[in-house]
């Protein structure tokens, strides 16, 4: 596996790791959080449950009490007294008889218990309407209570039966201080994941764009040069004697220093641009001034190409005085023209003209066109099947050079050939 392919599988390998992560803590958590809440509800219907047992003890004792036959004391002068005891003897046996007397009132109020305590069952139920709503009381064997069990009743062999719509849902709230936690947490991570992979993506370009810059820069050297080289001996050796010959070979080395010249400065314009190191020299022209400052070399390029330059400058345009770096156009304008020379036809058209706060200059050519997803304004974007010399940089830097200087350079669809608008603001 290349290493750039490894990389963006490692990438979404530890993304999707950390998601993982992510939702497993996600899932824990809102489970962990129901469940206290699930026993938060449980405990609060536990005190309920002992609140209403409570009540219902109070109000069956107070109730089954006065049905109750209870056993007086009697005198307290018949009560034994031993010798010699005095009062002490006297306290110990009234205590005795309080006791006894205790005892046989409870005993009166389980004897009528087991009859009386259905016919009070609605007033007990009545006082705990508010704690557990659609409670009922069961009946109990005295000897088959189980004492562990929390729901009896101590003053009657009942047990409070608890619905199970007494024990409410849980519905929580969004904005828990747990799901606030998560939410930020999510972000956070979704926010990281996609920094490292927006830093990567911008990393792996700038090393796809450095190789590709290479390649083509040492391809497109390596022609010139080697054209220099073969001619230089060819003419220092003295083995070409005919004039005419000579003067060709010359005009071709010229030719190729033009083209050589012509990829060192897009070269260079590309590394200062990239470098935001581009400084700008604007002067005040007008459109005629504008042209002539590079017309020269923009007709020696199309001659070399064996092509013709049209140039038409309106009327309007003459009148008109620009504020722009004349070097930055030319560059431009060069540009366009060594693209319609490459591709254009047997013409190629210059036209300026004033629309709105604009100077258009429009280059266009009779050649095939365009495809309409060719990769005209990228960096490198030159397909590696066009058999046309090149490094797919012109456009590119056209349109950044035109959009430094604040205008817009645009291709124009055409019927025929391709057509480009630079606009420079007046």
């Amino acid at each position: 596996m290349s290493r750039p392919a490894s990389i963006p599988i490692a990438y979404f390998a530890a993304v999707a790791t950390v998601l993982g992560v992510m939702v497993f803590f996600t899932v824990k958590v809102l489970r962990f959080e129901r469940s206290m809440g699930e026993a938060q509800a449980s405990a609060a219907l536990e005190e309920n449950v002992r609140l209403a047992l409570w009540r219902m003890d109070s109000t069956a004792a107070l109730l089954l009490k006065t049905n109750a036959t209870p056993v007086t004391m009697g005198n307290r002068n018949a009560l034994p007294q031993q010798n010699g005891k005095g009062p002490e003897r006297f306290e110990q046996v009234q205590q005795l008889a309080i006791s006894r007397q205790e005892f046989q009132q409870r005993e009166a109020i389980a004897q009528n218990v087991d009859s009386d305590w259905h016919a009070i069952e609605p007033v007990l139920l009545d006082t705990i309407v508010d704690l557990i709503p659609g409670a009922t009381l069961e009946a109990v064997q005295v000897g088959k209570r189980n004492p562990d069990d929390t729901r009896l009743l101590a003053s009657i062999p009942a047990r409070l039966v608890v619905p199970a719509s007494a024990l409410q849902a849980v519905e929580l709230p969004w904005n828990t201080p747990l799901r606030v936690s998560l939410v930020v947490a999510w972000a956070c991570v979704i926010l990281a994941a996609g920094a490292v992979g927006w830093l990567l993506a911008g990393t792996l370009a700038l090393s796809r764009r450095r190789g590709d810059f290479a390649s083509a820069v040492t391809h497109e050297l390596r022609t010139p040069l080697t054209t220099f080289r073969m001619y230089a001996e060819m003419l220092s050796t003295g083995m070409i004697e005919n004039p005419e010959t000579r003067r060709q070979y010359l005009s071709t080395l010229v030719s190729e220093s033009d083209r050589l010249g012509h990829l060192i400065e897009n070269v260079l314009a590309y590394s200062r641009l990239e470098n935001r190191l581009s400084q700008r020299h604007a002067e005040a022209l007008t459109v005629e001034q504008l042209l002539e400052h590079g017309l020269g070399t923009l007709r020696r390029r199309v001659e070399q190409a064996g092509l013709a330059l049209e140039v038409k400058v309106s009327a309007e345009a003459t009148r008109v005085t620009c504020r722009t770096d004349p070097v930055a156009v030319q560059q431009i304008l060069l540009n366009l023209i060594d693209n319609a020379c490459k591709y254009g036809g047997t013409a190629i058209k210059l036209a300026v003209d004033v629309q709105g706060p604009h100077v258009e200059c429009v280059v266009s050519d009779l050649g095939p066109g365009l495809s309409s997803g060719a990769r005209l304004f990228t960096a490198f974007g030159k397909s590696k099947s066009d058999p046309i010399p090149g490094i797919g940089l012109g456009l590119y830097l056209s349109r950044k050079l035109a959009r430094d200087l604040g205008g817009e350079l645009e291709h124009r669809p055409g019927s025929q050939g391709a057509t480009f608008v630079l606009r420079l603001p007046v």
